[in-house]
């Protein structure tokens, strides 16, 4: 092939190149004015309390107890509410009962109690011992991954606090080691609310 052939082909395929390199930019623009719109978020508060006295973390001295032997248990009513404008969805998100400062004797009966958690029990019953009734939420160990069988909910009333109570029994089994005598509890709930 000759050479201004090859050069005058060489020439059409760059300047195809370059005039297919060169594309279109188009701009477009608009500006209008807009009402800005107050965007609020919600509140809500997860409390606890006696059904009285409530607050985001709670003495629950009602479940002090000196006498818990093999065969016994403390028991007493809990309320949580929801305070604010949003409703909310709420779980057991784990317990301790150790002491601080845990003594062998502490860690054998934190090891054997049963703690029971009970929704739909009047909180009179709960209060006076009597036996659990109503909607099982958590039986078993007092332990970090202790969590109920699913979600409960605490909706929002126009202008009232929404609240749950429940019963919370913390046993001591008839067969605990003898180990745990003389031991003591420390009983933590966690709980944890969400928006729903």
């Amino acid at each position: 092939m000759p050479k201004q052939l090859k050069a005058a082909i060489l020439a059409a395929v760059l300047l195809v190149l370059f005039l297919s390199a060169q594309g279109t930019v188009a701009s477009w623009r608009a500006e209008g004015t807009v009402d800005p719109t107050p965007i609020t978020t919600g509140r809500m508060d997860l409390l606890i309390g006696d059904g009285t006295v409530v607050s985001k973390a709670y003495d629950f001295k009602e479940m002090n107890s000196n006498n818990l032997v093999p065969g016994s248990f403390a028991q007493a009513p809990l309320t949580l509410s929801v305070a604010g404008d949003v409703a909310l969805d709420y779980d057991l998100s784990g317990v301790s009962s150790l002491p601080d400062a845990p003594t062998t004797a502490d860690k054998a009966l934190s090891s054997a109690a049963v703690l029971s958690i009970y929704a739909g029990m009047s909180t009179t019953n709960c209060a006076s011992q009597q036996s659990l009734s109503g909607e099982m939420l958590y039986q078993g160990p007092a332990t970090q991954t202790a969590k109920f069988n699913a979600l409960r909910s605490l909706d929002i009333a126009e202008s009232e606090l929404r609240s749950e109570a429940l019963c919370i029994r913390l046993a001591v089994p008839g067969d605990a080691p003898q180990t745990a005598s003389g031991g003591r509890i420390k009983l933590v709930l966690n709980f944890v609310g969400q928006q729903k």
